[in-house]
Order: structure tokens, then C-alpha cells, then sequence
């Protein structure tokens, strides 16, 4: 391409017209062009009008060049007809408003797989990256990138994700996610910054209660499981039910008080236990607290998002801290997550409690309709 073309390709791009319309409505603003109109006309209203259009063109102009962030696609679903469309449109979504977009695509990365839930190496490779990316964008930006993560994934995964992205403590993320309430488009989940952190207020606790089956102000009993064999005195259960999700909080509360992710050979609670200790099998924990939205959705609210994800985040620290006093200062507290809502959410929580020994216990909807999982690439 020879240099005319070259730069009637940078004339037309998005930075190149804001650049130009910027120089040129520039010109306007500081006198040039309103030299010319003295030849034209003396009545100071004209002069007035062309000196604020020009103002506002800037604005524009500079909206049009200024750096739009980087976008970041992750899907760590298998290949499947199903999700295909909803990568799709979080792609679409992602181009349409960021300047450059990275898309990590698990069924491209490995495929042939049915699943890699819950493998914390493949989440290391997507983090590494998303890592790698961002720092290609500050190096040819010199300034902090703005960065929004779209992602398609299961709780475990978008958990070990947040996790893995907190190492990155100057970096702030916005994570969008695909409305089920809204015909599937893309809507701002929770933003990751140090406001999460932030203690909620008296008021803010207030606006939290219309959406919890309990009042938000203070804080939820931790329940203590009475002895019996096996028991994990050291562990606590927080149970966090977030959607509408049937017997979820009961099937949680059963495996945490029991250690059995069954009623029987009848019914399956869904929930797979991480592995324990070697010294000793899975048993009851030593005490668990449930927070419930109800059999309900939170509506796509991304201040709302972050409130419920602190809210939670504080419950998870005081309870550790009750538990740890309660066994001696020297113990050392696990928690198991029984969580079931919004995606963002669980990137936020991986994302705040980073540092927490802290586990998202997977749930499998085939296991507890008592259904076999589908074949390889179904």
C-alpha cells in the first residue's frame, strides 16, 4: 500500500477522523476560522454560536481518538452448538466497544476435551494471557489500560479466574456477563477495585435487605453442627444462594452438617467435595452460615453486584474470625462455598478472598436430576 493509501486509511479510521475533526473544530475554538466570519457578518450571537460548536465537535473528537480499553473474551466451556452463540455474542459485544479485544477460547485452546472444570493449571494458562495482553497494552500505551472481562464460564471456573487475577494488585477490571433477564445482552456485572473492600453502610445494608430472605443489618448466625464422627472441626461451610436455585440451600446445609453429598441412594445434593486430607475423609463441617436471596434472581445491577459481593465478602471475615476464636487463635479456618448466582459475583469473591483458604464447592445439575453427564462433544 503506497503512502496515499496508507494515509486515506488513517483519515477514515476512528482515531485518524478524531484527530483531524479535533484539529480542525481546535482552529474554530481559538479564532482562526471566526477571523474569516468578521468578512461575513458582525452580530455577535453567530460568533457565539460557531465558538460552542466548535467547542462540543472537540469533545467528540476527542472521544472519537482517546484509547477505548481492552476487551478480554474468556469461554471455558467445552465446544458446544449451545454456547457457541453466546461467545459469539460476547465477541460482538467486546469489538463493538473496545479498541483491541483478546478472545481466549477454551473449545479452540483444547479441543476435543468434554471439560476442563475446576483445573487450576488451565485457569493459570488463560490468566498468563490475559496477564501477557494487558501488559503488551501498557507498554505501547504508557498509561494504566482499561480493562473488561467478558466471560463465559462455570462458578468453580469464574472463581479460580478472579482468584488468579488478583496478583495483579494496580489492576481494575469491570466484569461484564450475558443477562438471563434480558434477552441475553451483554450488562456490567461487578467492576474489581479496592471499593470492594470498602465497609458497606448502615444505608447501604438497608438497600440490601428487600433482596435478602433475611434483614442484611449485622449479620448471619454462624451455626455451630453438633460432634459426630469425622467432623472437620477447623472448616466452616458459607452457603449463598443468589438465583432461584430449588432445594440448594437445604442440599448444602444436608452436606455440611452430614459430609454426605447424599439423602440415599435416591437423591444426589449435586455437590462434589474437594478432596480432603489425606490423614482423613470428608466429614461434617464444624459449623456453617447461610446467606439467602430467596428462590429469586437479583436484578442485573452492578452497584447492587458489588454490594451483595461485600456483603458476602464481610460475612465470610467475621465468621472466619468467630470460628478461629472459638477453636484458639492458632487454628487455622478452611471454608467450603456453597454458592449458586450471578457469575460476577463468583469472579469478585475468587477475586477478593485470593489469600483466604477458601473453596468453591462444585455443583453438578446431572447429578442431582440424576442425570448422566453428556458424551464427549454432545
Amino acid at each position: 500500500m503506497g503512502w496515499f493509501g496508507q494515509l486515506r486509511r488513517l483519515v477514515l479510521s476512528r482515531e485518524g477522523g478524531g484527530t483531524v475533526l479535533m484539529a480542525t473544530c481546535t482552529a474554530v475554538a481559538l479564532g482562526v476560522v471566526p477571523n474569516l466570519l468578521e468578512q461575513w457578518t458582525s452580530r455577535p450571537w453567530v460568533f457565539g454560536v460557531v465558538f460552542v460548536g466548535a467547542l462540543i465537535l472537540v469533545l467528540v473528537g476527542w472521544a472519537l481518538q482517546r484509547p477505548r480499553g481492552l476487551g478480554v473474551v474468556v469461554s471455558l466451556y467445552p465446544a458446544e452448538r449451545t454456547q457457541a452463540s453466546r461467545v459469539e455474542t460476547l465477541k460482538n459485544a467486546s469489538r463493538d466497544t473496545h479498541g483491541a479485544t483478546l478472545v481466549v477460547d477454551r473449545a479452540a485452546l483444547w479441543p476435543g476435551e468434554r471439560s476442563v472444570q475446576g483445573h487450576s493449571n488451565v485457569i493459570d494458562i488463560v490468566a498468563r494471557l490475559v496477564d501477557a495482553q494487558i501488559e503488551e497494552v501498557r507498554a505501547a500505551g504508557g498509561a494504566e489500560p482499561e480493562v473488561v472481562l467478558y466471560v463465559l464460564a462455570h462458578l468453580q471456573d469464574g472463581f479460580l479466574l478472579g482468584r488468579r487475577l488478583a496478583d495483579d494488585a494496580q489492576l481494575s477490571l469491570t466484569v461484564m456477563h450475558l443477562s438471563q433477564q434480558t434477552g441475553r445482552s451483554v450488562v456490567p456485572g461487578v467492576e474489581l477495585g479496592s471499593s470492594l473492600r470498602s465497609p458497606l453502610s448502615a444505608r447501604q445494608h438497608g438497600q440490601l435487605s428487600s433482596h435478602l430472605a433475611a434483614p442484611a443489618v449485622g449479620r448471619p448466625r454462624l451455626v455451630e453442627v453438633p460432634d459426630a464422627p469425622g467432623q472437620q472441626h477447623h472448616r466452616i461451610a458459607l452457603i449463598v444462594r443468589l438465583a432461584s436455585a430449588g432445594s440448594m440451600v437445604d442440599d448444602a446445609r444436608h452436606v455440611a452438617a452430614t459430609g454426605q453429598v447424599t439423602y440415599g441412594p435416591g437423591h444426589h445434593t449435586g455437590y462434589r467435595l474437594p478432596p480432603a486430607d489425606p490423614a482423613h475423609a470428608n466429614g461434617p463441617c464444624g459449623a456453617y452460615l447461610v446467606i439467602d436471596a430467596g428462590n429469586a434472581y437479583l436484578p442485573d445491577d452492578s452497584a447492587l453486584n458489588a454490594k451483595v459481593t461485600t456483603y458476602i465478602w464481610e460475612c465470610w471475615q467475621a465468621a472466619r474470625q468467630e470460628w478461629a476464636q472459638h477453636l484458639g487463635d492458632t487454628a487455622a479456618v478452611e471454608g467450603l462455598l456453597f454458592f449458586h448466582g450471578p457469575l460476577p459475583i463468583a469472579v469478585a469473591l475468587g477475586w477478593l478472598t485470593a489469600r483466604d483458604r477458601l473453596t468453591l464447592v462444585h455443583h453438578d445439575l446431572h447429578l442431582a436430576q440424576g442425570t448422566p453427564p453428556p458424551a464427549a462433544g454432545s
